[in-house]
């Protein structure tokens, strides 16, 4: 019958493995200062995209709630509250914590159900990749800009 020298070898022996994960770990050696920039930048722009589209919901809550938000900013996230005007204070609806970013406002932007907004911000996320500005109009428009490096 067959001799089993004349069969070819199946798998793989210790030294091509250890070869193969010496390559792939010099490769994820070189690549891992690119997915740490990546990865800042995601994350500051997640926290930017996270606090334009709150603030667009609470303008519109307002609007359909019959009732004022505002957006409070701390330094590591932000705090939705609600006006309860029966009991004339505000109530917290919400906090979030934003992680990997730093935020700064000079105002809490309050919306009201008439459309307008009082308090107009101006608010500054960044971290490590770089900064943006938010900036909100008394007619609600809000607008976004990348700040050079090195500002902030």
């Amino acid at each position: 019958m067959f001799s089993s020298r004349l069969l070819p070898a199946r798998g793989f022996n210790l030294i091509e493995i250890i070869i193969v994960i010496f390559i792939v770990g010099c490769l994820l050696a070189f690549a891992w200062p690119a997915i740490t920039k990546a990865s800042l930048r995601f994350g500051l722009e997640r926290a930017v995209w996270e606090v334009h589209s709150t603030m667009n919901l609470l303008k519109y809550r307002a609007l359909r709630d019959g009732c004022a938000y505002r957006l409070k900013i701390n330094s590591n996230g932000y705090t939705v509250e609600k006006y309860d005007s029966g009991e004339k204070l505000w109530l917290q609806v919400e906090k979030v914590i934003l992680s990997g970013v730093n935020l700064e406002a000079n105002n809490s932007p309050t919306f009201y159900p008439e459309g307008t907004i009082s308090n107009m911000a101006t608010i500054t996320i960044s971290n490590q990749a770089g900064s943006y500005r938010l900036s909100i109009a008394i007619t609600g428009r809000i607008k976004v800009i990348p700040l050079p490096k090195g500002s902030g």
